[in-house]
């Protein structure tokens, strides 16, 4: 699914309300991977919103990672199923960035975890079966951008967002590992 162009450039008025324990939660797979940039945001919504709202929303949030993103610009994002985002999130932990060596298997998977964990608003100390159902409510999403943020270098870049269950709250995660 496309956002509309031109896109809006009107910011939106929603502000980040990621706690330190949010943030770093979401941040674990890039921070493991010793990816070079990585950002994490948490945005609560005034009222519920269907992911098919998404793809507008997200070029107007208050992110370094779509600063400079013309209403034109490349912006592409997609649903994509949890696997798929398990998969990006444990291969950017286990196998690293271009400069790092990332921590391999299990502590791939621990740290894969943990990112999608704070992505999907799971409460910090969550049984395994709570992070579970958090995960599979969860709307995923996957996108690129043109903008300055983003180098667009092969595997070296990405976003992923979460609409979580009750549809009130959109957390994000960017990573780049480009120099």
């Amino acid at each position: 699914m496309d956002p509309p162009t031109p896109r809006s450039s009107r910011r939106s008025a929603l502000q980040d309300a990621a706690t330190t324990a949010v943030h770093t939660s979401i941040v674990a797979a890039p921070e493991a991977g010793e990816w070079g940039d990585h950002g994490a945001w948490v945005f609560r919504l005034d009222e519920a919103i269907s992911p098919e709202q998404v793809p507008a929303l997200l070029p107007t949030l208050p992110m370094p990672c779509v600063d400079g993103l013309g209403p034109t610009a490349r912006f592409e994002i997609a649903v994509r199923p949890v696997d798929e985002i398990w998969r990006l999130l444990f291969a950017t932990a286990s196998m690293g960035g271009m400069y790092g060596e990332g921590v391999h298997g299990a502590y791939g998977r621990l740290w894969a975890w943990r990112s999608l964990a704070g992505l999907s608003g799971t409460a910090e100390g969550a049984s395994a079966e709570d992070v579970e159902r958090h995960v599979s409510q969860s709307t995923w999403f996957h996108f690129e951008a043109d903008a300055e943020w983003f180098h667009n270098d092969a595997c070296a870049d990405y976003g992923i967002a979460a609409l979580s269950p009750d549809r009130r709250r959109l957390a994000v995660l960017a990573a780049t590992d480009t120099d």
